[in-house]
């Protein structure tokens, strides 16, 4: 080995060092590593491994193997860290000193580091505000029931909260800490940039953060609901070294799991800069990875959504907000009112994110002893942690799993779900008194045309949430909306749900003032859940507050479309527009209809309620009919492709000439929906194609002296055709039924003269 590392020196001082990038490093093995996990763990840690039946000796607790370090840090520039869970070391190198690296033997691979962490906050307002003019229960504790767990002296004792962020300033100064300090709460700190224990400084975030957590002003006013508990603080973020906090965060979970956390608060997320749409599958990103891991091992890990809801190129979640096992947090501002900055689920791969939602606009620890107000998941995560640490005291049996299922359970919409709200906001009532009953609040009632919520209480000015399920469990479109309660309000008032949106099998979800009901599509009555009253009234109109059935359902408060995924086969027929190609000489001649017929896969990616694109690809074939004789007294000049006439006294001539081609299509196009119309959607698409010719066939039928003999000639036909053409396309339909569409061919086929047809209309039946 020191062999091999003197041989490593030289080529490291041969190297000429020049852009520095950061790179995973991945080794093959941990051979000659040993461990002993009562030395290594703090006595919380092996308490949590053994309560969720995770193994202390799993392989991905040993450490990385030291010689490998060694190696790898003689061919780079400088050691970032390493990580035992990945088996892997982080380090900055060259593109050559990297290309080193990959030929030593138990190296496995190596992967560029392309991640900036964001804090999950928007911008804040600057006003302080004075202790003294505080309610004594803030929106966002009471929002979630905090008082509940107060009066029952739940605070999170016991319970270890560890917390990642850019820094601590103020907190060992802090009143809103002071608790904290005098009671030694602040268990370990860890300065992962610089290598050392001081975080109380740098980014303001992390005091905002940790006051959402276990802060109290004027030693009274909670901030958060877990001021009893236990906290490791680490500083993972540096807005100078981006490229590095992906390998700290992921090393910040290690040392969690190592000083014995039940619970990690991130409001930090990996998305937009670098990552795609496609990465957020919960499995692509390193801290993805890193996160899952930490769940296998009993650790909650409570993370934001993330502020894109509002960038119309994003909107989804950052990662790892989408892993499993990972509790992800959305921001509202009301029990029926999102932050429009929250990030929407689902993942990528379609599962279900947020799992809740919690107050986005709280009041924070500011600097110089101060308070103010700010905004951002950012703040609705460490809310959630310190609800998470509540329960953790209440429960300290419960697995990681059981802590997260069990808060899903508590949250006010439970068991109704959508993107945005997931299940809701959690709820202290639920683990202090126990679930609520059930509740009549609205009746499902239906006639040939129309599913109608009609409330108990006409007078309630409360939001009816309502979505369409799939029977694969995703969701196509869900919304938030009012019922009208004007001046004249019957008993009669209800809203309603027109059938012809629905597809059958799907599933409507509704949950209005602390009912939940579904209905199923195609079904002879309506499925109920918990205590709805059914009732099937067919030809029967319902008063919305204004007198008549026909006036629309209220204001749209909240309304969220997923991206819908289509695809169908197609069958395509059309004619094209005669050749306006004519042969010299005194020809009588007809021209017949050219045509073409194909197969071909359409998929539609439905991005917005009245916007899409999609591609469609197929083969098929065209029928040129080129010429078309009608006087058998003429010869007939050949055209410019073909054989020619050889007969010398000219009774020899071509009396029909025709071309057929066989090709591949493909088009890319972009969808306009026009109307709902019963249960399809008119829509307009336009689009371009291009055409690869795969086969060409000429045929002619040759009339041999005053028609007395008829000959047929079949020959393939290569030269002077152009294997690829291309053009425009425009169409109008009806999903699910047929559509008329026209087209223009820009390039030519034929490269000798001859003009084939260019514009062709034709019908698509799905």
């Amino acid at each position: 080995m020191k062999k091999l590392i003197t041989i490593i020196f030289c080529i490291a001082f041969g190297t000429t060092l020049f852009a520095q990038n950061c790179y995973w490093v991945f080794f093959t093995d941990k051979n000659n590593t040993t461990f002993d996990p009562y030395q290594y763990f703090d006595a919380k840690a092996i308490e949590r491994y053994q309560l969720n039946n995770a193994n202390l000796y799993d392989i991905s607790n040993y450490p990385v193997n030291g010689q490998y370090m060694d190696a790898v840090n003689a061919l780079t520039q400088e050691n970032v860290g390493e990580s035992r869970w990945l088996n892997a070391q982080a380090v900055m190198a060259s593109e050559a000193q990297i290309d080193a690296v990959k030929q030593l033997p138990f190296v496995a691979g190596v992967q560029l580091i392309a991640t900036e962490a964001a804090l999950a906050e928007v911008p804040q307002q600057d006003d302080e505000y004075s202790v003294a003019a505080m309610d004594a229960t803030l929106n966002q504790v009471s929002l979630m029931q905090g008082e509940k767990f107060q009066a029952r002296n739940i605070n999170g004792k016991g319970v270890r909260i560890a917390v990642f962020d850019g820094g601590f300033p103020e907190v060992d100064t802090h009143p809103a800490f002071k608790h904290l300090r005098d009671n030694h709460q602040i268990v370990k700190t860890w300065n992962f940039a610089n290598k050392k224990e001081n975080v109380y400084g740098f980014n303001s975030h992390g005091r905002m953060v940790l006051s959402c957590i276990a802060g109290i002003m004027n030693d009274t006013t909670m901030l958060g609901l877990a001021p009893g508990a236990e906290f490791l603080l680490a500083r993972t973020e540096v807005e100078a070294e981006k490229k590095k906090e992906e390998v700290w965060w992921v090393q910040a979970l290690e040392w969690a799991d190592q000083n014995g956390a039940h619970i990690v608060s991130s409001s930090l997320g990996y998305g937009i800069d670098l990552h795609s749409l496609k990465d957020m599958d919960g499995k692509t990103s390193i801290v993805a990875k890193g996160a899952s891991m930490a769940a296998s091992k009993g650790i909650l890990v409570c993370t934001a959504m993330g502020n894109e809801g509002s960038d119309g190129d994003w909107k989804m979640m950052v990662t790892p907000a989408d892993v499993d096992g990972v509790l992800s947090v959305g921001a509202v501002r009301s029990l029926e009112t999102m932050e429009s900055y929250s990030s929407f689920g689902p993942t990528a791969d379609g599962r279900r994110k947020p799992n809740v939602v919690a107050c986005g606009n709280d009041m924070v620890a500011s600097g110089k002893g101060n308070f103010t107000y700010a905004q951002g998941t950012s703040f609705a995560t460490p809310m959630t942690s310190g609800f998470a640490a509540c329960v953790k005291q209440m429960h300290p049996e419960w697995t990681a799993t059981q802590l997260l299922e069990e808060i899903e359970k508590s949250a006010n919409h439970y068991p109704y779900y959508d993107y945005a709200f997931g299940y809701g906001v959690p709820q202290a009532g639920y683990f202090t008194d126990g679930p609520k009953a059930a509740k009549h609040s609205f009746d499902l009632m239906e006639d040939e045309n129309y599913l109608y919520i009609v409330p108990v209480n006409p007078y309630e000015n409360l939001k009816v949430f309502y979505n369409y399920q799939n029977g694969d469990g995703s969701i196509n479109d869900y919304f938030v909306k009012k019922f009208l309660t004007d001046k004249i309000v019957t008993s009669k008032s209800s809203f309603r749900i027109n059938k012809s949106d629905l597809e059958n099998g799907q599933t409507v979800n509704i949950w209005y003032n602390d009912q939940y009901a579904k209905y199923v599509v195609g079904k002879d009555k309506v499925a109920a859940a918990d205590s709805v009253v059914m009732a099937n009234v067919p030809d029967v109109k319902y008063d919305f507050g204004c007198g008549s059935a026909n006036k629309k359902p209220s204001n749209t408060i909240y309304t969220q479309k997923k991206k819908k995924y289509s695809g169908n086969l197609v069958l395509n027929a059309s004619f094209m527009v005669p050749s306006m190609w004519t042969p010299t000489g005194n020809i009588h001649q007809a021209q017949r209809v050219s045509r073409s017929f194909s197969f071909s896969y359409v998929n539609n990616w439905q991005l917005a309620k009245v916007y899409g694109l999609g591609f469609r690809i197929g083969f098929g074939s065209s029928w040129y009919a080129l010429q078309d004789n009608t006087d058998p007294k003429y010869g007939t000049p050949a055209l410019p492709l073909g054989p020619s006439p050889t007969n010398s006294d000219m009774d020899v001539y071509i009396k029909k000439h025709n071309l057929k081609t066989s090709q591949f299509d493909l088009e890319i196009y972009q969808r306009f929906i026009l109307a709902n119309v019963s249960s399809s959607k008119l829509y307009l698409e336009t689009g371009v194609f291009g055409d690869w010719i795969t086969g060409s066939r000429l045929k002619n039928k040759t009339v041999v002296g005053d028609q007395r003999h008829t000959f047929v000639e079949r020959h393939y036909f290569r030269e002077g055709l152009n294997k690829l053409d291309c053009g425009v396309r425009l169409r109008i339909g009806f999903t699910k039924y047929c559509a008329l569409y026209g087209q223009y061919r820009i390039t030519p086929i034929l490269k000798n003269g001859v003009d084939l047809p260019k514009w062709e209309v034709g019908i698509q039946i799905f």
